[in-house]
């Protein structure tokens, strides 16, 4: 999920090329705008795919755990907040509201970043979690429906086990677009909560608006193929590679820690 919040986080300029010759010319000019990373885009939410990337948590005698957090870490459940040692975050508060719903809020600092409801089906194989993006120049809203794939301990809330994304819905637009403007070996990104200027092939960057330590190099790997390397703290957090075809990015975002995959797709606007 975060991944993917990553990959489509809002972007704002596009930029076009202009030939400067006769035919030929143009249609090469055509091929390699088609070929581009250069535009506007908006992502397929409905074309979301997500392997080795289920969720684990238990939630139980007043602590929550995150089992598949790198690393795991628990915090107290008790609707207060609590401080945490994470990327981009330094305190949590998580709410048990009753045997099938929980509440969960994240800040840094005096900054509140995005809160949750977590909703168990009645069948207790389902969990639909409703959720709230603040760190950005807009807020964005989404819903992500879960499948269960193994029971939590005995005892523990419904919300405990082990779950697989079923779908992805009802996300804004702003959590959606996204551009990208490139100027010779320079590519810019700019959105809603995410973006950064560097080099093709260059030294890393520092994402703007990243408060994780995160850092960010971009690679043109091939005539319509491009390379996103995140790394925090000298450690790859995140790969992405893109491919262009005509209005069309192929997009597969892996972490190499866990070798969690989301695929996605995004059409040009």
């Amino acid at each position: 999920m975060n991944k993917m919040m990553t990959a489509l986080a809002v972007m704002t300029l596009a930029t076009s090329l202009t030939a400067c010759g006769g035919a030929a010319d143009t249609d090469a000019v055509v091929a390699a705008e088609t070929a581009s990373l250069a535009g506007t885009w908006k992502a397929n939410l409905e074309s979301a795919e997500f392997e080795n990337a289920n969720r684990n948590y238990t939630i139980a005698d007043g602590e929550y755990a995150c089992n598949h957090c790198l690393p795991p870490f628990s915090v107290t459940a008790n609707g207060e907040w609590q401080t945490v040692d994470r990327p981009g975050m330094d305190s949590m508060k998580i709410n048990i509201v009753d045997d099938n719903t929980i509440e969960t809020a994240s800040r840094l600092g005096d900054k509140d970043l995005g809160n949750s409801t977590w909703t168990v089906g009645d069948d207790g194989n389902s969990v639909t979690i409703t959720w709230t993006n603040l760190d950005g120049q807009e807020v964005v809203e989404g819903t992500t429906n879960y499948n269960r794939v193994a029971a939590g301990p005995d005892g523990a809330h419904a919300a405990s086990g082990e779950w697989e994304v079923a779908e992805l819905t009802n996300q804004s637009d702003a959590g959606l677009v996204f551009s990208y403007e490139i100027d010779g070996d320079t590519i810019t990104s700019t959105g809603n909560s995410f973006g950064y200027t560097a080099t093709l092939g260059g030294e890393p960057v520092k994402p703007e608006g990243d408060e994780s330590g995160g850092m960010i190099a971009v690679e043109k790997t091939g005539e319509n193929t491009y390379r996103e390397t995140y790394t925090r703290d000298g450690e790859v957090v995140d790969v992405l590679e893109m491919t262009v075809e005509g209005d069309t990015i192929s997009a597969v975002s892996t972490d190499p820690r866990d070798d969690s995959v989301v695929r996605w797709t995004a059409t040009r606007q």
